[in-house]
């Protein structure tokens, strides 16, 4: 008998160190990550995905579920931005837009909370935590740019970066990204229509907000990221991978 509950001791450590190395190692999901509606409020019982979509009633790509007025940003400019020139946005497209609605610090609600009826859920209107989560404000100044038409030719004035070109995704020939050395691939963008070329660089192309990717350092604690690598990102970025991956002669 003590054998037998000396195994089952041993198995149950066992199995929950397993599943906390597989969280904390980038095991791919939302749930218990920072994006996860229940570690952002502290409730239980709430339903992850409605957090930003909604089978019913939401809005334009992708079935969006919030809801926050138009805001105006400050985007990104240098003089060595050699991709901004003529090409830059002067507001955040999409997908980036879609991100900001929780980013920029600024309230926002659901447009179709679930449950019977629809009742209002203020466990899902947010306001963003700068103690939790990143919060960029609406000034995008001090940020890498988003919202840019991906051209490697235009840079040729300043740093000589060596960004890679853009190929087509596997399986697709009107959808491109960015193939890095060290095996990542970074999706880019089209500029509002659903079916065009891709050249746009946004949120996405560097952060997976599903966090489908897995890689190690990544560490919940008290509903805070505080591994040596943050959640969301399209791969591993220790030693600066993934920013070598585009500016290749940097590092």
């Amino acid at each position: 008998m003590k054998k037998a509950l000396l195994l089952i001791v041993v198995l149950t450590l066992v199995l929950g160190v397993a599943t906390l190395w597989a969280r904390e190692n980038g095991q791919p999901g939302v749930l218990d990550t920072p994006h996860d509606v229940q570690i952002i409020s502290g409730e239980t019982g709430l339903e992850p995905c409605a957090m930003c979509h909604s089978p019913h009633s939401g809005g334009s790509y992708p079935i969006w579920n919030r809801d926050q007025g138009q805001q105006s940003y400050t985007m990104y400019t240098g003089i060595s931005y050699d991709m901004g020139g003529g090409t830059a946005a002067t507001a955040p497209q999409q997908p980036s837009s879609l991100c900001l609605v929780c980013h920029n610090g600024v309230f926002s609600s659901l447009v179709n909370y679930p449950g019977p009826g629809s009742h209002g859920n203020e466990n899902y209107d947010y306001q963003m935590n700068p103690t939790f989560w990143a919060m960029l404000d609406t000034d995008l100044s001090n940020e890498h740019p988003i919202s840019f038409t991906y051209n490697p030719a235009l840079d040729n004035t300043q740093d000589f970066n060596g960004f890679p070109p853009a190929v087509p995704c596997s399986g697709a020939n009107w959808r491109y990204w960015i193939p890095g050395s060290s095996g990542n691939n970074y999706p880019l963008y089209s500029n509002g229509a659903v079916v065009a070329a891709t050249n746009q660089f946004e949120c996405a192309t560097c952060h997976a907000v599903h966090d489908t990717v897995a890689y190690a350092g990544k560490q919940m604690v008290g509903g805070k990221s505080v591994g040596s690598q943050v959640f969301f990102l399209r791969g591993d970025n220790s030693g600066s991978k993934m920013c070598a991956d585009c500016h290749v002669n940097r590092l």
